[in-house]
This record gives structure tokens, C-alpha cells and sequence, in this order.
């Protein structure tokens, strides 16, 4: 007995609810004002990250969003910003970053995130009387620092200003700058950046980026689920479809084998993960077996009224039949006692042509009759009838009259048909025996020569399903306008159709047919192409269903399953397994069913685009090859010392199997025996923020900023250069 499978874990995907305000003033502004303590704020296009750099961790932890709205309540514009934005609906609809990508393009929004971090800190001041230390992306557009210098120096007055790439920051919080060398591979919300440094300082000029990140991943999860659930009841939101990615995502050591992993159903299950969305159960009235009782003798009363409505209907129409066939036979009796002529305006009177025509009526009706007694008495009308009258066939035409010959002729096409039934009654006899004699022999074979015999009734199996196979395929071909097999027959057509054939090689000069070139022409085909299923196709189906139900009578392995019937069903598809899964069986009329998303092939698929971006259409190369092209810029001698200390970060970077991936990727590019390693950030979302705060308590952070003085003289775009920053360039 096969063991029951287990019951799977269904997830939840439900919004989140965010109490306001998110974060309180604190009240500790005093202690941090007197020691004149700096402030870091990681602005990351996803998430900010802000406190003072004497703390373990970020005071503020918000996504970088402003929302601004009426409030419905007090009918009052609201400004909000991070988690407070999503506390209201109208204000999570109205929620905008002030990123455009990675780069800070609106600073009206920015202003108001800056505001919300100093005052949330605890700051009243109108001047921020504190060092500054502030993530920007690498190669940052001068522009969006001289703004955001001018912003900081101008608006809040801050003291000094440090500028830092993030990846290098939790690079130096993971002490990564005290290695000869390494490559930092950073994947955050909006891109990929390698960075590959040495003696703990970036080379930017040296420096990859895939545009494919956290925010690309959450797009194409969304527009894979859109796919595959084109009728889902209910609207996925971004923030879900990033659930889905960052909750059930993972990075496949192996992307190909695991595409095969997939569609074997014995392994399905391990990949599948069934996500339920939030939905409304209908409210089912359980009724009493009183009531039960009522609606079904109601319906077995309704039933009854029914056959009795039927009933009186047959009987009214066979007495309209008898009355009809009494008064055809009384005006054929009146035809002795009446003048021909007045006879024969009386017979045009009642509809007949003449009295052959109420002959054949008389007939008919009597036929009816006839019929309609013996479905009242329940006579079988498929009995064999009697032999019709040949009295005039043996008789020549010259002795007969022109009625008889009429007569006669009747008579010679009764008794064809009749001899017609006899053939075809002793054909079908003669086709029943032979069927009888084939199944005795097989059967003694099968008694005789049991294993022969299941492997001869199972090649001939195969070779239906491959005949029925292929004659679908053409079939498809058929249908396609511009397939050989179509145009073939078009021409096979054209030649038919014409009066003098197509010689097989066309001479110089001689025009070609060009049936097809046109719609009206391919409708024509089309319909001649329109035809029912064929007698050899029933054939061969019906061969198909003999030879399975020997197989599932003899055979043990052979199970319903394996059935041609059941292999050709859409459950049996790939497409069905990924949306549905195998277990529990689908069922269109359960409500919490329908509202159930399948993810499976999407948790690899979404981030192995990092490794293929062609898979998105991105012309870009893949993360080993973009690491491999910097590695190969260092010289022989540094490029062990760099391969040794590969470093993780970022969110997106988190996904499970990332770091495996890559080592497995590196080690079958690089030579046998050299030393490759890999290691994730301690925390890839406040590493960054760890390795800034660690940068500001340094004793070398006083000359390493730029004060409001060397603001004033060299512009905003000015910075002063170190290992962790970016370049300047005047």
C-alpha cells in the first residue's frame, strides 16, 4: 500500500499593518548634543537607516517613501514619511521614493525624509550641530552630491560632511580592509555592483554593474504570477510579489538541473510552495432532513407533474392521428359513390394532389399510429420486419399500367434495402465471430505465453499512440498557413482544380499557381480541410481503448494513469502541474483553492536572471562572467589574492544558496587547485550602517570630511578621497 502523501504547508501572503507614528521622539537628544556625536544615515533607494554612530545599531530603520494626502477624517493635507506612509490606505496609494534608481533625483522628498530623521532623533534646533556621515552609490552623478551638499550645508547646517559607497562600508565593518585584496559583490534594491578592491581601498575604475536587483526581481515575480494566474480573483500588489521573492526565493546551485527537477512529480513537491491569499468563504445554509424531505418530494411531485403533461400529450396527439387517418379513409371510400370530377375538387380541397399523394399520406399516418401504440406498450421496433411484396417486379413493364409501374418501382427499392439489411445483418454476424475466434487465440496465447504475449499487446499499443501522435501533428501542420505540409497540399489542390496538370519542372517563362497567396484562398482550403473524424481514427482509438483494458486487466504496473486518455488530459500537463501542484487535487469549485498561488519554478527562475539576464531580454553579462572580466584586470600574480576574499552584501544578496552558487561557478572557470572564497556580510541590511559609524569614531574622520569652510571654497560637488568613497573628479 502506497504511503499517503503529506499534508503540505500552505504560506500566507497578507498585507502588513503599520501602528502611527512608527517611531516616537526620543528624549536622550542632551547626551549626544554634548559629545557632539555623528550622525549616519545609510540612504539606500529601498530603506534608510539613521542614528548616532555611538550606538550598536540604526535608531531608524523606514523605507525611504513620502506620501502625501487628505486625510478623509480631518480633511487636512498630510505629509507622512517610511513605515507612516502605509498606515493609511491613501497614504500607502500616494507613497513616492525620492530615488530615481539609486540616485537621489527628488529633493523636495528628501528634505522632508531628513526632517523626519533629525527630529525623530530628538533634534529641535533649527541648525544640525552634528558631523554628518551619508551613504551615496557608486560613480553618483556631481549634480546629486552637490545638491544634496548644498541641502545639508544650507538647510540644517551640519558641521561636516562624510560621503561613502554602502557595499564598501559593510566591507570595513566586516573587516574586509585588512585583506591584501578582494571583490565585494553587492546586490542590492536597484542593481548588481563588483567592486573589487585592494589593500582595502575600492578601484571604482575597475568596478561591473548588472542593472538587476531587488527591485527588477519583484517586477518580474509579479509579471510571472500575471502569467500563470491570468483569471486570479484577486490583485497582487508589488509589496506581495516581494514577499514572494524575498520569503520563498532562492539561488539553484544547479539551474538546469533543477528546470528537470521540476517537471518530475516525485520531486515537484519539494520545490512547490502553496501561498494562500486572504478570501471570503460563502456563507452555506446547512438545511434540516425536513426540509430536505419537503424539496425532494416537491421535485419528485414536479417530476410526476411532468410525465403526466408528457403523457397527455402523446395521447392528444394519437387521437388527432386516428381522427386524421379515419376521415383520409372515409374520402378514399367516397371516391366509388361520387363523380370523378366532384371527387377530385373535393380531394384538391382537403391539400392532396392526387389520390396516389393521399395513398402515401394514408400510409404514413397509419405508421405513426403505429408507432406511437407500440411506445405506449413498450414493443421493440427494432425487430426484424417482414419481407415487403415483390408481386410486380417479375412482371414487364408493357402489361403493366402507370400506376403499377410506379408500383413496381417501389417495390424493387423495398426489397434492395431489405436485401441490403440482410448483407449488412450477415456481415456484422460474420465481422462478431471473427472478433470472438481472435479473442479465444489471443487468450489461449496469453495462457501459454503470458510475458510474449503483454509485450506484443504493448508494442502494438505504442504504435496507435505514435500513429495517433503523428496524425496530430500534421494535423497542426495543416492548420498553419505557412507550414511545408500546407502549402504542399494547397499546390496538390491548385494542380486538381486545373485542367491541365503542373509538369514537374517549370519552364523559363511559365507562370507559377499561386493558389494561397491570398485570404480568400486559404478559406477555401480551409473549408475543404474542415472534415469530421475520420473511420480509420475511430479505428484507432477504439483499438487504443482494447489493447489498455487488456493491459490494466494483465498488467500490474500498467495503472489508469498511464492510460492514453489520461496522459493527453490538461491535468497531466506541465503547465497544469506548476499552477496547480499535485497534491491536493485541484478542485475548480473550492473557493480557498482558487485563491491559492503556486510558486515554484519562480523561486529559482526570478534570481537566476543575476546569473542570465538574457532570460529579462538584458543585454548585459551574467554575475560570474562580470566578476570573471574583473578578475582577469589584475595582473597573475594579484588575481589569487583577490579571488580568495569574494564578499557578499546587500539585500538581494541574502537569498539562499547565493554564495554556494557562486564558489561552484568560480572553481569550473578558474584553474584546478585555486583557493576561491566566499563570505556573506555578518547583516547585509545594517553592515553598511555599521561600517559608516565605524568610519566616524575613527581619528581620521575629522580629516576625511569636508567641513561647511571647504564647502564654501570648492562647491558642492567637493569630497575628500578615501579608500571607502567615490573618485573625485573636478
Amino acid at each position: 500500500m502506497a504511503n499517503p502523501l503529506p499534508t503540505p504547508v500552505i504560506y500566507t501572503l497578507e498585507e502588513k499593518e503599520y501602528p502611527s507614528p512608527h517611531y516616537p521622539i526620543r528624549k536622550d537628544y542632551k547626551l549626544f548634543h554634548s559629545q557632539h556625536t555623528p550622525i549616519v544615515i545609510d540612504n539606500g533607494s529601498y530603506q534608510c537607516r539613521a542614528g548616532w554612530a555611538s550606538e550598536k545599531e540604526p535608531a531608524l530603520i523606514f523605507d525611504n517613501v513620502v506620501s502625501k494626502y487628505k486625510d478623509r477624517k480631518t480633511n487636512k493635507t498630510m505629509m507622512v514619511v517610511g513605515m507612516d506612509a502605509y498606515a493609511d490606505p491613501a497614504g500607502r496609494s500616494n507613497a513616492r521614493s525620492p530615488f530615481d534608481t539609486n540616485v537621489v533625483s527628488d529633493f523636495d522628498r528628501m528634505e522632508s525624509i531628513l526632517d523626519y530623521t533629525f527630529i525623530t532623533l530628538g533634534i529641535k534646533d533649527v541648525n544640525v550641530d552634528h558631523p554628518i556621515v551619508m551613504t551615496e552609490p557608486i560613480c553618483v552623478p556631481q549634480h546629486s552630491r552637490k545638491q544634496m551638499s548644498e541641502l545639508l550645508f544650507e538647510g540644517y547646517g551640519v558641521s561636516s560632511v562624510l560621503y561613502g559607497i554602502d557595499a564598501l562600508f559593510s566591507y570595513h565593518a566586516n573587516g574586509g580592509t585588512t585583506d591584501d585584496g578582494g571583490i565585494v559583490i553587492s546586490s542590492g534594491h536597484t542593481a548588481t555592483h563588483i567592486v573589487p578592491t585592494l589593500h582595502g581601498k575600492g578601484l571604482l575604475e575597475r568596478t561591473k554593474r548588472i542593472s538587476y536587483g531587488g527591485t527588477q526581481a519583484t517586477d518580474y515575480m509579479l509579471k510571472l504570477m500575471q502569467l500563470k494566474y491570468p483569471t486570479f480573483p484577486t490583485k497582487m500588489t508589488l509589496a506581495q510579489a516581494q514577499d514572494l521573492v524575498q520569503t520563498h526565493g532562492y539561488v539553484a546551485n544547479d539551474y538546469q538541473t533543477s528546470l528537470k527537477d521540476v517537471e518530475d512529480k516525485t520531486t515537484f513537491a519539494d520545490m512547490d510552495r502553496i501561498v494562500q491569499f486572504p478570501f471570503t468563504a460563502p456563507i452555506i445554509e446547512e438545511k434540516t432532513k425536513e426540509e430536505l424531505a419537503r424539496q425532494a418530494a416537491k421535485k419528485e411531485e414536479n417530476t410526476k407533474r411532468l410525465r403526466e403533461a408528457a403523457a397527455r400529450s402523446r395521447l392528444e396527439k394519437l387521437v388527432k392521428r386516428e381522427q386524421e387517418f379515419e376521415a383520409f379513409n372515409l374520402l378514399k371510400t367516397q371516391k366509388d359513390m361520387m363523380k370523378k370530377t366532384e371527387w377530385q375538387i373535393q380531394l384538391r380541397g382537403a391539400g392532396f394532389k392526387d389520390e396516389a399523394d393521399l395513398d402515401e399520406t394514408i400510409k404514413q399516418v397509419d405508421s405513426q399510429i403505429q408507432r406511437a401504440r407500440n411506445k405506449e406498450l413498450g414493443i421493440d421496433e427494432n425487430e426484424e420486419k417482414d419481407p415487403p411484396s415483390t408481386s410486380l417486379i417479375d412482371i414487364p413493364d408493357e402489361e403493366l399500367s402507370e400506376a403499377d409501374k410506379k408500383e413496381k418501382r417501389k417495390q424493387r427499392l423495398l426489397k434492395a434495402s431489405y436485401d441490403a439489411r440482410l448483407r449488412a445483418k450477415k456481415a456484422k454476424e460474420e465481422a462478431k465471430s471473427l472478433e470472438e475466434e481472435q479473442a479465444r487465440q489471443e487468450e489461449e496465447e496469453r495462457i501459454r505465453n503470458p510475458d510474449k504475449w503483454l509485450m506484443s499487446v504493448k508494442e502494438k499499443r505504442d504504435r496507435i499512440v505514435e500513429k495517433i501522435k503523428k496524425r496530430k501533428r500534421l494535423a497542426l501542420e495543416l492548420a498553419d498557413r505557412r507550414s511545408r505540409a500546407s502549402q504542399m497540399r494547397m499546390r496538390s489542390i491548385a494542380n486538381l482544380a486545373s485542367d491541365s496538370p503542373a509538369p514537374k519542372r517549370r519552364r523559363k517563362g511559365q507562370e507559377e499557381d499561386t493558389f494561397g497567396a491570398d485570404d480568400d484562398d486559404w478559406m477555401i482550403y480551409r473549408e475543404i480541410s474542415r472534415e469530421d473524424e475520420s473511420d480509420e481514427e475511430e479505428e484507432s482509438l477504439s483499438l487504443l481503448n482494447q489493447y489498455e483494458a487488456l493491459l490494466l486487466e494483465h498488467d500490474p504496473e500498467f495503472q489508469p494513469e498511464h492510460s492514453y486518455e489520461a496522459c493527453s488530459s490538461t491535468t497531466n500537463t506541465l503547465m497544469h502541474l506548476l499552477s496547480r501542484g499535485v497534491y491536493p487535487v485541484y478542485d475548480a469549485t473550492d473557493i480557498g483553492q482558487l485563491h491559492q498561488l503556486h510558486v515554484n519554478i519562480e523561486r529559482i527562475r526570478v534570481p537566476e536572471v543575476l546569473f542570465q539576464p538574457s532570460i529579462i531580454g538584458l543585454d548585459q553579462a551574467g554575475l560570474v562572467e562580470a566578476v570573471n572580466d574583473v578578475v582577469k584586470t589584475f595582473e597573475k600574480d594579484q588575481r589569487n589574492k583577490v579571488i580568495k576574499h569574494m564578499f557578499l552584501t546587500g539585500g538581494f544578496s541574502s537569498l539562499p544558496g547565493m554564495s554556494e552558487r557562486i564558489l561552484h561557478s568560480m572553481r569550473s572557470i578558474f584553474p584546478s587547485g585555486t583557493s576561491v572564497k566566499a563570505k556573506h556580510a555578518k547583516n547585509s541590511l545594517l553592515d553598511a550602517w555599521k561600517g559608516a559609524a565605524m568610519v566616524s569614531l575613527d581619528d581620521q574622520f575629522k580629516k576625511l570630511s569636508v567641513t561647511r569652510k571647504e564647502y564654501e571654497e570648492y562647491g558642492g560637488e567637493y569630497i575628500k578621497e578615501h579608500g571607502l568613497g567615490n573618485v573625485f573628479r573636478s
